[in-house]
């Protein structure tokens, strides 16, 4: 997981612009150093532009995630130096997979938000998102948490008669690819219980895993939902999308010789 992570940042500063922020006769300015649109732009010969112009608002978040990629990078870095002896080994992107799935990054990407054509009849709104349920809103909240990206009830499948809705999907970018949240609420009661068994099927059937592809978070009652354990789902899946990965080398070796088996997601 370590490696992978510092593969995905290593290679996500290479495609973004860098810079910084700061002051400059009094306003507040964004300054570029690197552009990989425009070879011309280095640290000799930034553009600085006003944040509050229009090509400071275009920039600004672009800076701005460039700050937070080599945040965490550092961090990683630091971190498995102090746990493994011998230096981080990059990975090539795209990554090669024994076992592919349509719940890409790309379909991530591409998926339009709402397309459950279902009326939500109690909306919730949670940082400018319609819900269905304070359940998906815990969701939510732990979702961001976790620093995770996701969308509400895009399309899955293609079977006219078979789309599913999952309730939230979230994207996972160092795997390049994304798990859908099914939040089966009322399962104390048979009908609620035999609709969530055939949502199992209907995944199943599009060759997605449970647990894996998609997360069912299991209620029986409205305030059975427990933070903590969908928490370790979302990490578990994540986890487990390793071993679909085709890695260049060993794993094992080096976590032998380290000593450590801790993981950051």
């Amino acid at each position: 997981m370590y490696e992978l992570q510092i593969s995905y940042l290593t290679k996500r500063l290479a495609e973004i612009p860098h810079g910084s922020f700061g002051m400059r006769g009094g306003w507040m300015v964004v300054n570029v150093t690197y552009d990989p649109s425009d070879k011309n732009t280095d640290p000799y010969h930034k553009r600085t532009y006003r944040v509050d112009s229009d090509q400071g608002r275009r920039w600004s978040p672009l800076i701005t995630e460039y700050i937070n990629v080599s945040n965490k990078l550092k961090l990683l870095t630091e971190q498995w130096n102090s746990y493994f002896k011998n230096p981080p080994r990059l990975l090539d992107y795209p990554l090669q997979k024994k076992r592919k799935t349509f719940m890409t990054d790309e379909f991530y990407r591409n998926a339009k938000e709402y397309a459950n054509p279902v009326t939500i009849e109690h909306p919730i709104e949670f940082n400018g998102r319609i819900l269905r349920s304070k359940n998906e809103h815990m969701c939510c909240q732990v979702l961001d948490k976790l620093g995770l990206e996701y969308k509400i009830e895009i399309a899955v499948g293609d079977e006219y008669a078979n789309i599913l809705y999952p309730d939230i999907t979230f994207l996972v970018p160092s795997q390049q690819r994304c798990i859908g949240i099914e939040v089966n609420g009322a399962l104390g009661e048979i009908k609620y219980a035999q609709k969530s068994m055939n949502r199992h099927k209907s995944y199943m059937g599009y060759g997605l895993k449970i647990g894996k592809d998609i997360i069912f978070v299991d209620i029986s009652e409205s305030t059975q939902f427990y933070a903590d354990v969908f928490e370790d789902q979302v990490k578990t899946a994540i986890l487990i999308g390793l071993d679909d990965i085709v890695f260049p080398y060993g794993v094992d070796d080096i976590l032998r010789d380290s000593g450590s088996g801790e993981f950051w997601f």
